[in-house]
Formats: C-alpha cells, structure tokens, sequence
C-alpha cells in the first residue's frame, strides 16, 4: 500500500518549490532580468580623437535581447524558451515602432514590437507559407509587403483583412523578387535574375510595368539586390554585380550614379541593402567589404563604419538596413550620454554570432 501521508508532504514540498521559482521568475521578468538585456558596448565611428558620428549600441538574435518579455504566467514558467529570435536575417524594415525581420531560415517574417516586447511570425501558418523571405517592405497601413524568392512571388499581408495577396508580372515562368520598398501607392520590386525594377499598384497589387535591363549602361543592371526610395520619391537601387547605386525620378528616368566597383574608398564590392536618413544620407551595405557607406545626396562619400569584426560594431556580412526616425525610450535611452543620436539604423548581418545591430546615428563631444 501507498503511504497517503508521504506522498501528501511531497506533492506540498513541490508545490512550495513550484511557488518559489514562479516568484523569481515573475520578479526577473518584472523587473527585466540583466541577463536577458545586452551589456551596453559602445563603439564609436569615427574613432577618437575625431568628432564620432555613428556609435554602436546593440547587437542581438532575439527580441528579448533587447526588449524586456511582457510579464505573463507563460514567460515566467517558459522563460527563455519563448524568446523570438531570428535564425538567417536576410532583410529588415522599420515601421512605427516595429521591427520587421525576414527570416530565410525559418521562412518567416518576425514582426516584432520594441515597445512592448511582443513578437508574432508572418507566414507561418495559413493558406500562403512563406519560403525564403529575402526583401521586405511595410506599407502607411501596416500591409507587410515580402520578396520571397522561394516561393517566386511577392506576397502582401494586409493586417485588416487578415488575407495574404500574391503579385507577380503576368506570363512570368520564373520570378525572383529580391527587395521591395513602398513609395505612395506604389510597390517597387527587384528583380535579380531579370535584372529589372517591376512597379506595382497599391493597394489593388496590378503590375503596371517594369524599367532596367542586363547591362553595364546607366539605366541598366546587373542583379539590382536592394532598393529604397527617399522623401521626394527618387527610386535609389544597389546594383550589386556593377558596383553602384543607380538613382531615378519616380518616372524611372536614370539621374546619376553613386559609388563604382572597386577597392579604393568610396568605392563598392558587393552593395546590398540601401535606406536614405531623414536628412538624406544614404546608407548602403556592403557585403563584400563588410562595411556600411554613408553618402550625401549629391553622391559625395562621407564616411564608412563597421567592419568584418564579429563582435560590437562589427559588420561581418551586411545584406540589409533600415532607418527609425525614433525609438521607444527603453532603446533610446541606450544612447550613451554626451551623444546626440538624430536617428538610428538597424542592420543586418547573415554571418556572425550576433546578426542584427542597432546604430545611432548623430554627433557627439569632440
């Protein structure tokens, strides 16, 4: 026979145990636990004694390396285990407070709040599965535009109606959009294989046309890998295999090129992913040169950050950027003091053991 008594102050042994550690647990996530909250290491561009203009504030795989979880009974008991993290970032986007991660590995996009800590998968489930998520772009009404180049389509996933939309140029046997950005009612996509810019509606997702071809020449490409458009809708596209960054009026009309191939300064190997500052500076990553380049709007180089260092600062592989105006207070107040941040930059490595970074961009003390 079981001893009813033993097995009684047991179960209460267990039970003052479980209480136990859902109470420091809760406390830990209360109150957002050091261990879960990067160490700040600030790496300024340039480096002293020059005036900086870039410092380094965070590197992270998971968003509650950088924002303290919610506090529920599910990530008190869970812990850890339930922390969003990205598994091969291909491309980022910012939005209002929201951090959009496209994850070939997992093939997903992570929509991730930095205010509340609160993190959902796009294209996980439902009746169109993402595959190998490459480019991604976010539209005024939170439509979540992403280049999928497994699946040979762009997919649009309208928060409103919950349903996801496919676009593709009618009669295209093959497909393979890399990059996307949304400038007013209009969708721009680049192509790689066909070396070309496709131009969608919005929202209705109509294909009205396309511009570039194969070449060498201004106006063409070369496996065009990233693209953004600036506040009076100039078109700027990396095209990678010429070593350049073309840009066009938002009637496709080819005004001047920025940066060459080569492996002098100023010049480019492999660009990839482009964002434009409030102020008009133009950001491109360099994934041969593991570098980011900075570049007034008249094409003039400013000045470069980064590097191949895996660790604070480093830019091992850089594939994709993108620019937040603001921040929540809990990133902001990151920026370390003496430094005036005017704005950041996220950026997106596909090697190294930290792959997402987080820049302020600004002036500190000479």
């Amino acid at each position: 026979m079981f001893d009813l008594s033993s097995e009684v102050t047991l179960s209460r042994h267990r039970l003052r145990r479980g209480l136990a550690l859902a109470a420091v647990l809760g406390l830990c996530v209360g109150a957002g636990c050091s261990s879960r909250r990067p160490t700040a290491e600030w790496v300024y561009f340039p480096p002293a004694p020059a005036q900086p203009r870039v410092v380094h504030l965070a590197s992270f795989n998971a968003l509650y390396e950088l924002v303290s979880p919610p506090s529920t009974w599910r990530t008190a008991f869970r812990g850890r285990g339930v922390s969003p993290y990205v598994a091969r970032p291909a491309c980022v986007a910012y939005h209002r407070g929201h951090l959009y991660i496209g994850d070939a590995g997992l093939g997903v996009v992570h929509d991730w709040d930095l205010a509340s800590g609160r993190a959902r998968r796009i294209g996980q489930r439902g009746e169109v599965r993402l595959s190998k998520p490459v480019g991604v772009a976010v539209g005024d009404d939170y439509t979540v535009y992403v280049a999928d180049t497994g699946r040979g389509e762009v997919v649009a996933f309208d928060v409103t109606s919950g349903r996801p939309r496919r676009m593709r140029p009618a009669g295209a046997d093959s497909y393979r959009p890399v990059a996307a950005a949304v400038a007013g009612a209009r969708l721009y996509v680049a192509c790689a294989d066909e070396h070309r810019v496709d131009v969608f509606s919005l929202p209705s997702g109509e294909h009205l046309s396309h511009f570039g071809e194969s070449g060498r020449s201004p106006g063409q490409f070369s496996y065009p890998m990233g693209i953004t458009a600036d506040a009076k809708k100039n078109l700027l596209v990396a095209d990678m295999m010429n070593g350049r960054v073309q840009v066009f009026t938002d009637r496709f009309v080819m005004q001047r090129t920025i940066g060459q191939a080569g492996n002098r300064y100023g010049s480019f190997g492999k660009p990839r992913g482009v964002a434009v500052g409030p102020d008009g500076v133009l950001f491109v990553a360099d994934a041969e040169f593991a570098h980011v380049h900075l570049f007034d709007e008249s094409g003039r180089l400013l000045m470069l950050f980064g590097g191949a260092v895996d660790g604070p600062g480093g830019t091992p592989l850089p594939v994709g950027v993108a620019i937040a105006e603001s921040l929540p207070d809990t990133l902001a107040s990151r920026v370390p003091e003496g430094f005036r941040a005017a704005y950041f930059l996220f950026v997106v490595n596909s090697v190294g053991a930290k792959r997402i970074s987080l820049f302020a961009i600004g002036a500190g003390a000479s």
